[in-house]
């Protein structure tokens, strides 16, 4: 059985928010289809981009239906099942299946931390249990415990585990994977600039990357993330990795999606606050923000950031 090939740019999307503190479903489908229109390779849905961890399960499932319908084939989707039991990740993983999901995200449970063998089974169960493409998450700063290679070796072989989403500071840790699945494993990561893991990825024969920056740069983002088969693709990740390094360093000035938000908000797409306890972007990174975005021409009014948004 050919397994699902989850590669190139899968950009974070945010959960766009009223002034009422409810969800704005029209934004939403605005910025499913700035991703259809841009190249994105998919994109995914109830990570911590999301405020997945801030939403009730009605928004939740209705976020999800209204994202799997606007992309119709479009755009695949990636779903964040993750909670902190197994029972609640499988209702999880069976709703995005449902609901027609192209492939599901499970980060290792929050708070509890779980042993390596507890990891493996915890996965292990969910991929067996729901038959869908699962991309294993490997989130240690937020979740509190690292899911280590040797564990991601033993669960490589599952057939409805498909790939590896790295997102911890730790670059041995994304050659050892490679090296005991023998580069036959989709390896991605995230674009967080402190963890500088996007070279060695794609170095390493990496598949691309889950990003945050990609939401605002999608098209760049695009061409970054594209797995490497010639020299040309090696420049091309070099030359936009060094010109949006300074914007990919202040979407993580803060918690995510908090820059995020504030750099959606200055092309026009609209997207509301971060929901509490999260606080709008500081005065001061707010002026960074601004200034690295006209840097890049991003604010410009004929960018194509600028002129998605404002056709409404």
């Amino acid at each position: 059985m050919k397994r699902y090939n989850v590669e190139g740019s899968w950009p974070a999307l945010v959960t766009p928010f009223t002034e009422k503190d409810e969800v704005n479903y029209d934004v939403l489908r605005r910025l499913v289809n700035f991703h259809a229109e841009n190249r994105s390779n998919g994109i995914l849905l109830m990570g911590s981009t999301g405020e997945a961890i801030l939403l009730t399960k009605d928004e939740r499932e209705k976020i999800i239906d209204a994202v799997i319908e606007e992309a119709g084939g479009k755009v695949p989707v990636m779903v964040g099942v993750a909670a902190v039991s197994t029972r609640d990740t499988l209702e999880n993983a069976r709703y995005a299946k449902e609901a027609g999901a192209d492939c599901g995200l499970v980060v290792q449970p929050p708070y509890i931390k779980p042993t390596q063998d507890a990891l493996y089974h915890y996965f292990k169960d969910v991929a067996d249990a729901v038959d869908l493409p699962f991309v294993i998450y490997n989130n240690p700063e937020r979740c509190g415990v690292n899911v280590e290679p040797e564990t991601i070796a033993r669960l490589a072989p599952h057939p409805n585990i498909v790939a590896i989403k790295e997102a911890g500071p730790n670059p041995y840790g994304v050659m050892r994977t490679v090296e005991l699945t023998r580069g036959e494993f989709n390896v991605l990561c995230c674009d967080c600039a402190f963890y500088a893991l996007i070279l060695v990825v794609m170095a390493s024969g990496g598949k691309g990357t889950s990003n945050v920056t990609g939401s605002m740069c999608p098209r760049e983002f695009a061409e970054l993330s594209k797995p490497w088969e010639n020299y040309e693709d090696v420049l091309k990740t070099r030359e936009h990795l060094y010109r949006l390094l300074p914007l990919t360093r202040m979407m993580y000035s803060e918690s995510n999606p908090v820059p995020l938000k504030a750099a959606l908000n200055m092309v026009g797409a609209d997207v509301g606050k971060p929901r509490k306890p999260l606080q709008e972007l500081s005065e001061a990174n707010m002026k960074a923000m601004r200034q690295t975005m006209q840097r890049l021409g991003i604010l410009d009014e004929d960018s194509y950031q600028r002129r998605f948004f404002s056709n409404k």
